[in-house]
């Protein structure tokens, strides 16, 4: 009895060395890859001003960054040495699932995707090979990571899986639950804690600005403000100086929802609780389309996604029109399963919602759900009034775009925006298509006009900040779902995904600019609830290929979500802090600087001269300027020209002046170079 017990104690303690033994591997491992794919993310040249990201050249990361290169280095020897064994599986694993060009195909996309496209061919070239020898690090990384997780640590989370990703319902039971509750929760909190302390509630991108300029007059109850006495003194891009009344020119949808916030104080919390919102309909939209475990996949994917999070961080209007199309899209699917006019008529007003905000996205919503419902099964008659419906439910609330244009262009069919750019610019420079009246000439366009050479680089570089934003992985955002279409898998229920980005990809493609940087691919955002299926998709087909090869059976396999999680957990970690704070703090140099310099020194009933640029330095002034430019709160003016300085001071001769330094010429920072003064001394002063 004794012998035996000692047997057993013996076993005992073996296996639990061997356990502490293989835990330590995996801890080993990952902290490894984190750290690696922290340091490859040093080597970027990202920033905080506009440009494409780039990989440094070598020289550069030898003089400068020796120590991100020596990260990358060590774990690349000590992955390389710890991979050997698994290189005859991975070759079995390639040749089963692939035909020579399918791989030759995969490889050569993502590759290309891994780098911007730039004029600097150099640069390009060197962006590429860094790029893909990081994703293949990463992925050899992500092998060697899940490979070493024990078995009991397998069945742990299996068991997870079994409790929270199952099929647990069918199409006829769509409803939201805890999971899905606590899921929008998170994105809430997250993107709200960025708004505040990285994006500092503060408008930073131009868009931004003139969205905040609208929104406070909209909460006051006007569509239009008066001019300033001195216009030139105020004026900026966008800004339609020379007209008898000042106005935002976009559209006025997404204004009147931070209208809204602004009369709660709150105005920076409208996208993050719009992102949590989406993250609701996103769960019950595909319960539709698939079911319950599909769609609790999904929404971790959305809550996980750097891109979605930064979004939901800033003051863009992108987030509204992605809430408000999954709105349509989900009335429109149970519209269509109860044979409901009603709810397919609430889908259409939703479209028109969109269209109120961004009307190129409201037009490509209503194309894609139009077609979706006349591409639905049943007969002529059922298809047509489900069609009307839409049709009219659409008409009932984009037409509302009518009465305010005429309100504030003084034309019905005459946009604001379009008002603008014909008069401060010339005809057709922001209209769809291609010729060389198209575009401004921004340091970003590619060439003078718009051509379909120009448009496949613009896709090629929405693509690229998809592969690099969408989830912020190191072996590429897009590998699951590349890997799902490039396999053959697709379904014809997988169309929709597929049909949405290939119509969003090709009308952006008529427009000349890509929406450079800011935020991702952002004029592609409507895309990324299919690109989240089609990862989801691709996530159940990696499953199904290691089923055949040893899986666990389940529809999701466990070292496969295991692979996802450790992704998502290293994106947590490394990407989305590297990515607030070495570009979207004090973003494009725009800050709230001036109105803390204002508390501070108690400006008052003053006139703040700004010296420095209009960009970030008057900008980021301006839009604290009170409404209608009058009131006993400080009113900020550009000092362009003496001329200029010397009107002001004498239509704004009661009150006293600041001088402020912007942040362009004193160091970061807004700066008082003089002040108080007096206005008619100073007048005075400079006409002698």
């Amino acid at each position: 009895m004794q012998m035996y017990d000692t047997k057993v104690s013996s076993k005992v303690v073996f296996t639990g060395i061997n356990s502490s033994t293989a835990w330590l591997r995996f801890a080993g491992l990952f902290s490894l890859t984190i750290a690696g794919q922290a340091a490859s993310l040093l080597m970027i040249d990202a920033g905080r001003l506009i440009h494409f990201q780039h990989f440094r050249s070598f020289t550069e990361l030898l003089e400068d960054h020796r120590l991100a290169l020596f990260v990358v280095a060590i774990q690349t020897v000590v992955i390389g040495a710890a991979s050997l064994k698994y290189l005859k599986p991975a070759a079995v694993w390639i040749s089963s699932n692939f035909r020579g060009w399918q791989f030759v195909l995969l490889v050569a996309f993502l590759s290309l995707s891994g780098a911007a496209v730039t004029p600097d061919f150099a640069v390009y070239v060197n962006s590429i090979l860094i790029g893909t020898w990081i994703q293949v690090l990463s992925l050899v990384s992500l092998i060697l990571v899940v490979a070493a997780v024990p078995a009991e640590g397998v069945r742990w989370f299996k068991g997870i899986l079994n409790k929270w990703i199952t099929d647990l319902g069918t199409i006829g039971n769509v409803r939201l639950d805890r999971f899905a509750v606590a899921t929008a929760l998170w994105v809430v909190v997250l993107s709200s804690s960025l708004s505040f302390f990285v994006y500092q509630a503060h408008p930073h991108v131009p868009d931004e600005t003139h969205y905040v300029f609208q929104a406070r007059y909209m909460a006051a109850g006007q569509l239009t403000v008066k001019p300033p006495p001195v216009p030139e003194a105020f004026s900026m891009y966008m800004v339609p100086h020379n007209e008898k009344r000042w106005y935002g020119i976009f559209s006025p949808g997404w204004p009147a929802l931070l209208a809204v916030g602004e009369l709660a104080g709150l105005m920076w919390l409208m996208n993050p609780l719009l992102a949590g919102l989406c993250v609701l309909l996103t769960y019950l939209l595909f319960q539709e389309l698939y079911c319950r475990s599909f769609a609790r996949i999904a929404v971790l994917l959305l809550a996980c996604s750097p891109w979605f999070t930064f979004m939901a961080m800033s003051l863009m209007n992108h987030m509204a029109t992605l809430t408000f199309a999954l709105g349509a899209t989900v009335l429109l699917v149970r519209g269509r399963r109860l044979r409901s006019n009603f709810l397919m008529g609430l889908a259409g007003a939703m479209v028109g919602i969109v269209s109120l905000i961004r009307p190129l996205d409201g037009a490509i919503v209503g194309l894609l759900l139009g077609l979706w419902t006349i591409a639905d099964g049943g007969n002529l008659k059922r298809k047509l009034t489900s069609a009307f419906a839409l049709f009219f439910g659409m008409l009932g609330t984009a037409v509302l775009i009518l009465p305010y244009n005429r309100m504030v262009t003084g034309q019905a069919l005459l946009m604001p925006i379009d008002a603008y750019y014909n008069i401060y610019f010339w005809p057709k420079v922001m209209a769809l298509g291609f010729g060389p009246e198209r575009g401004m000439g921004w340091g970003l366009d590619a060439f003078p006009g718009h051509s379909p050479l120009e448009a496949v680089i613009n896709t090629a570089l929405n693509v690229f900040q998809l592969n690099t934003e969408l989830f912020g992985w190191g072996i590429g955002s897009l590998i699951l779902l590349t890997l799902f279409v490039i396999s053959g898998s697709v379904s014809k229920k997988d169309l929709w995904a597929l049909s949405t980005i290939a119509i969003v990809a090709g009308v952006y493609g008529l427009f000349w600019y890509h929406g450079g940087p800011d935020f991702g691919a952002r004029y592609w955002f409507l895309c990324i609830i299919p690109l989240i299926a089609l990862t989801v998709n691709g996530i159940r087909w990696m499953s199904g290929t290691m089923n055949k090869t040893g899986g666990d059976g389940s529809v999701f396999d466990a070292r496969v979500m295991l692979a996802v999680a450790v992704l998502c957990t290293t994106s947590m970690i490394a990407y989305v802090p590297w990515r607030a704070s070495d570009k979207y703090f004090a973003y494009l140099d725009m800050q709230p600087g001036i109105k803390e310099l204002s508390q501070e020194y108690t400006f008052g009933k003053s006139l703040v001269l700004i010296r420095g640029s209009e960009h970030p330095d008057y900008q980021s002034a301006w839009i604290y300027n009170p409404l209608n430019f009058e009131g006993d709160d400080p009113i900020y003016a550009h000092d362009k020209s003496p001329a200029i300085r010397a009107e002001l001071l004498r239509t704004y001769s009661d009150r006293q002046v600041w001088i402020v330094d912007g942040p362009s010429i004193a160091d970061g920072k807004y700066r008082i170079n003089q002040g108080p003064l007096n206005a008619q001394k100073m007048l005075a002063e400079q006409n002698n």
